[in-house]
């Protein structure tokens, strides 16, 4: 089970091909406290619509699998969970001078391993453990030195992949299960990110890269209108990723318009 809007998958620094991570040598001079500030509360919004989306599922549905051999809604906010904590051990090694762990499985195997550890937990206990993970990211990140946070883009684009954009994925697959959510607070929280997005300190490539992944979560939801006018964006941010884009599986339906909407840099 993979996130599917990369650049912002769990681990996702290097796209195809790329031999650095994503934004490798752009200038972030100037970083300041502001982008803690921003993180937090991208991690606090996406804990919130967590609370209100899963909370809102009736609880015999939230606790089965939604289909023979799947995961049960409960599993996924476990999921979610378990991510947003390796990126918070992630916060914990840089600011203490360690280098993270890197874990080189195929996120398929870890994510059977994830689960298998929560398969049998009450729906308290993964609701307890989604508000304890929450809370220590968010103190995780606040404790971080916005230099040494501006050194290290992987931190950045971490939160955003095991964080908001990972929680758009999921709740599109609870979406399309018909499990009963409530699709007019998961459109208020992709608006509440795109909001947010365009109002604070992020860097360029950070901005144009969050832009990419709502125009993809936009595209799968059939919403092609707001998936194109994100794209020009996202594009106009991040140039490098027009090649990718067009191998992306979630932009199938804008495939032919790509050229369109990602012209060439040669203005």
């Amino acid at each position: 089970m993979l996130d599917r809007c990369a650049p912002y998958r769990h681990d996702p620094f290097v796209l195809p091909g790329q031999a650095e991570p994503l934004g490798a040598g752009v200038n972030t001079v100037g970083m300041t406290d502001s982008i803690l500030d921003a993180l937090v509360h991208h991690v606090r919004s996406t804990r919130q619509a967590e609370r209100d989306i899963f909370g809102a599922l009736d609880p015999a549905v939230r606790d089965r699998p939604m289909r023979p051999g799947d995961w049960s809604p409960k599993d996924h906010q476990a999921h979610l969970s378990a991510w947003k904590a390796r990126q918070a051990d992630r916060f914990a090694a840089i600011r203490n001078g360690r280098e993270p762990l890197v874990d080189e499985r195929e996120d398929d195997v870890v994510n059977a391993e994830l689960h298998a550890t929560r398969a049998d937990w009450a729906w308290p206990d993964v609701e307890r453990e989604a508000d304890e993970i929450s809370q220590r990211l968010e103190s995780e990140i606040a404790a971080m030195d916005p230099d040494v946070l501006a050194a290290n883009e992987r931190l950045i684009g971490g939160t955003f992949g095991n964080g908001p954009f990972h929680a758009i994925t999921h709740f599109g697959w609870l979406t399309e299960a018909g499990v009963g959510v409530d699709e007019s607070r998961l459109d208020a929280f992709m608006d509440e990110q795109e909001q947010q997005l365009r109002g604070e300190a992020l860097a360029e490539r950070d901005r144009g890269t969050g832009l990419y992944n709502l125009a993809c979560a936009h595209a799968l939801a059939g919403r092609l209108d707001r998936a194109r006018s994100l794209l020009r964006e996202g594009f106009a941010l991040r140039p490098d990723m027009r090649e990718f884009a067009a191998e992306d599986p979630d932009l199938e339906e804008l495939r032919d318009e790509l050229s369109d909407l990602a012209p060439s840099a040669a203005t």
